[in-house]
């Protein structure tokens, strides 16, 4: 059939040209620079796994009183990386299970709220969030001291810092993508099933380690896979506590800074064979879950079944109460605190913000909206977000209809590496577009063809490769969900329309866009929320043109920007991060009214 031929060809055309190419160029690099990169990487400043990296990763400093340090070993940027993303993962999805269970499967007073304080850190505000936990750690005038120190009189203090404070805040950010894709899991097993068990004698605890957890694996596994690796991408919990020396030593630090060495122009195959690394590891994990689940199902919007659900005895329900409820209000409290610098006139030496005040906030947000280059950010963020959301679709459409409706290699692995970006750290995407795009435009004005290189110049247009760059990494989310709705659509009606004269282009037209247009916008709209929020290409290419009138950066990243310039810098980060919230809370707001269901998990 011409148009599956048609959107097969589009499809790989698509991926290999902003995708595959500028990946390969990176491996390229790497070979090029094979002797320098091998005299870098055997420093112990990459590599370090002797037993001395365990030394001071948790000790009591003899203060008054004394202080319990936990920072996390030192064993190089590479095992750091790994250890944190670990350490993230591991402790994600088990707290992840313990929430999605208690919502899943128990009847109680206050569940409706506590599944909604459960997703309340879906809301993004990159670099705000990251500060307020830092906030909260500060072992002099930190939130985490007082309650246990001047409130609860404890007789020791706690420090978190180093690679623990890294790790820290990314297990309150993610927490809510495990227990949202252990909760889709677990609504998807077929109560039936639990029905049987305890007709055959088994009890709760049984039905559940022998029926409900075995067959909730897949869940399990891509709530695992999917924490690790956005936390080994992550890049904006290091860049807030870039001050300790700790912080700086994982492969996000690294490419991000070395990043901005390229910038400057010093050159250095190592920082292309360190992305190399950051790909490889994320992309094995990726891998590796494929043959257990296919991530595809759970990077859309869902559909669940109504769970064999149970009601708690007086102890059941004040252990929810006193775990289950804690836990999700510690891991909302980043996000609450951002919007309270907003309202709040400082908050420096004190564990909580001072001086709360609606006419702080609107005087904060007048100063955006007057400021010109921040009003730009905002216009920024919202003309590549539409700009990438039109290309997703039209690409996404065709990608889905290659993978659904025809079958054999070529369509797998079309499926397979449409998927793929999900696994892919956004740094890697931006260190490989700029890369790629300098050398080819170098290569364009050896070649006399200076207008042309001007047009591709990623110094000059780095919005260009903004908005590229979103699309590819968030397409996954737009094939996903029009993938699904292909499903519910029987190929007779499109080979009747065939049968009847009706060509390739007048089946997309008037049989498939109509029957998937809820498809098409609910998969728009996702992917236009999660590229306003997109954290590693805005801070790296976005920053490439600098702070001017015709700026190309977006919100998040003069967030960061906001952020580096001091304490009322970071009150106007947050402020900028208040409207980034606005933005998403409409656009979610209207894929649930779309889709009328909820988030398989959302970033």
């Amino acid at each position: 059939m011409n148009l599956i031929k048609l959107s097969t060809g589009a499809g790989y055309l698509y991926l290999t040209i902003l995708l595959v190419a500028p990946l390969l160029f990176i491996f390229w690099q790497v070979l090029a620079g094979i002797a320098e990169i091998y005299t870098s990487i055997t420093d112990p400043f990459y590599l370090n796994p002797t037993p001395g990296a365990f030394r001071d990763a948790v000790f009591i400093r003899p203060t008054d009183p004394p202080t319990v340090v936990i920072r996390g070993p030192d064993m190089g940027v590479i095992l750091n990386s790994l250890w944190v993303a670990l350490t993230v993962a591991a402790a994600d999805v088990a707290l992840g299970f313990v929430l999605a269970y208690v919502l899943a499967k128990y009847v109680f007073p206050g569940r409706t709220l506590l599944g909604l304080l459960a997703t309340i850190p879906l809301i993004v505000m990159p670099f705000a969030t990251a500060y307020v936990v830092r906030k909260f750690l500060d072992p002099r005038w930190g939130t985490l001291n007082w309650l246990l120190h001047d409130v609860l009189g404890l007789p020791f203090k706690i420090e978190v810092s180093g690679l623990a404070a890294v790790a820290a805040v990314q297990m309150l950010m993610y927490l809510p993508i495990a227990y949202l894709n252990i909760y889709a899991a677990l609504t998807r097993v077929d109560p039936t099933l639990e029905e049987v068990a305890n007709n055959l004698g088994a009890g709760e605890g049984r039905a559940v380690r022998d029926v409900v957890l075995p067959l909730s694996t897949p869940g399990l596994a891509a709530a695992f896979v999917l924490v690790f690796i956005f936390a080994i991408d992550d890049v904006a919990a290091p860049i807030i506590f870039q001050d300790d020396p700790a912080a700086r030593k994982l492969l996000s630090y690294q490419v991000y800074s070395k990043f901005l060495d390229q910038i400057r122009g010093q050159i250095s195959p190592t920082a292309a064979f360190l992305a190399l690394i950051l790909l490889s590891i994320s992309i094995a994990s990726f891998l590796a879950v494929r043959r257990y689940v296919g991530l595809r199902q759970y990077a859309m919007l869902i559909r669940q079944l109504r769970p064999r659900t149970y009601t708690p005895g007086p102890l059941g329900k004040l252990a929810i109460y006193l775990v289950a409820f804690p836990l999700v209000l510690t891991a909302a409290a980043p996000l609450i605190g951002a919007v309270a610098l907003v309202f709040a006139d400082r908050w420096t030496t004190s564990p909580l913000p001072e001086g709360l005040s609606p006419a702080n906030a609107a005087e904060r947000l007048e100063g955006v909206f007057q400021n010109q280059l921040f009003l730009r950010g905002i216009l920024n963020t919202l003309y590549y977000g539409v700009a990438a959301t039109l290309i997703m679709t039209a690409v996404g459409l065709f990608i889905a209809i290659a993978a659904a409706r025809s079958r054999g290699p070529f369509a797998d692995a079309l499926d397979a590496l449409a998927t793929m970006p999900i696994a892919i750290p956004g740094l890697v995407v931006a260190y490989a577009y700029f890369l790629t795009s300098f050398q080819v435009t170098t290569w364009l004005k050896a070649a006399g063809a200076p207008q042309l290189a001007a047009v591709l110049d990623p110094i000059a247009h780095p919005e260009l490769y903004l908005v590229l760059g979103y699309s590819v990494r968030k397409l996954p989310f737009v094939v996903r969900s029009i993938y699904a709705g292909l499903q519910q659509i029987h190929t007779s009606m499109e080979e009747v329309a065939m049968n009847l004269g009706a060509g390739y282009l007048g089946v997309l037209h008037k049989i498939l866009i109509p029957l998937l247009k809820t498809n098409i916008l609910s998969g728009a709209l996702i992917g236009f929320v999660y590229v306003t929020s997109e954290v590693s290409l805005s801070i790296t290419l976005g920053v490439l043109k600098g702070v001017g009138r015709d700026t190309a950066m977006p919100i998040t990243a003069f967030m960061r920007e906001r952020f580096e310039s001091g304490l009322y810098g970071v009150q106007d980060a947050a402020t900028l991060g208040l409207i980034l919230v606005a933005i998403q809370i409409a656009a979610i707001t209207l894929t649930t009214r779309v889709l009328k269901t909820r988030y398989g998990f959302v970033l």
